[in-house]
């Protein structure tokens, strides 16, 4: 994560929409440094209250992309990077499951900004987007709910989870499907894919350079059919091979959602 990011707590009305706030504010006469994000597959709002910071995504270099005054962003399928130069002042909301869908924000977004930008502190800008989010935050809805409680079956990788909640929903796989490209604009099998490959990035992520490397272990942990197989995933998420990636991340700040 960088030097300069602080995670602040939400308001517990909004524990199954926003992960956390996010703020990350660099002083003037620092070095200018590019971090990277990992692949989510949720959506992010940005509040830009300093310079314009450019950005890119899996391998490809720094270009003309800018997120100026709020940007969202997401889902988030590949590995975005990030430019942090002097005076880099960013607001960020991580939001989880269907939160995003479930508050009133995108279509006010410059409001909001302006409204921010005027107030001095962190605290106030987080107070008032408390305020905001809490007061238009709706229930989930109810097709989406067998998604939902059906979440803890996606972690299992002997279990079939689109006829899982099916059958505990008693709703067709058909159904299954559709909501989820409805709720979440990605199918099931690319979930499932993407849950994989975020459990291998966390356990890549906390190796020393000291340390002996077993990618095949991991191919086999995970239930890859082979190398090629597992560079593959890298390469798709990240834009890099897992041995670039890994050096990426020794040289480099690398934030991953843990969430």
């Amino acid at each position: 994560m960088d030097t300069f990011g602080m995670k602040y707590a939400v308001d517990p009305r909004l524990e199954n929409a926003l992960g956390h706030f996010y703020v990350i504010r660099v002083p003037e006469h620092t070095e200018t440094t590019i971090q990277h994000l990992a692949p989510s597959l949720e959506m992010m709002v940005v509040f830009n209250f300093g310079p314009p910071v450019r950005f890119s995504f899996a391998d490809k270099e720094m270009g003309p992309q800018q997120i100026f005054q709020t940007s969202v962003v997401g889902p988030l399928q590949q590995m975005m990077n990030y430019e942090l130069i002097p005076g880099t002042d960013l607001l960020i909301l991580p939001f989880i499951l269907d939160g995003y869908y479930r508050v009133s924000i995108n279509s006010c977004l410059a409001d909001l900004w302006h409204l921010l930008a005027a107030l001095p502190t962190t605290e106030g800008r987080l107070q008032v987007l408390t305020e905001h989010l809490v007061s238009t935050i709706t229930d989930t809805d109810a097709a989406s709910l067998p998604l939902l409680q059906g979440i803890p079956d996606l972690h299992h990788t002997t279990i079939n989870p689109v006829k899982s909640i099916a059958v505990k929903a008693a709703i067709t796989e058909r159904s299954v499907q559709q909501r989820f490209k409805k709720y979440t604009g990605y199918s099931p099998k690319a979930l499932l894919r993407f849950l994989r490959f975020k459990q291998v990035l966390q356990e890549v992520t906390g190796w020393k350079k000291t340390e002996k490397k077993s990618w095949f272990a991991l191919i086999t942990k995970y239930g890859y059919h082979d190398q090629s197989h597992l560079i593959k995933d890298f390469k798709y998420y990240t834009g890099v091979s897992p041995k670039r990636f890994l050096k990426l991340h020794w040289e480099s700040v690398f934030c991953i959602n843990r969430e």
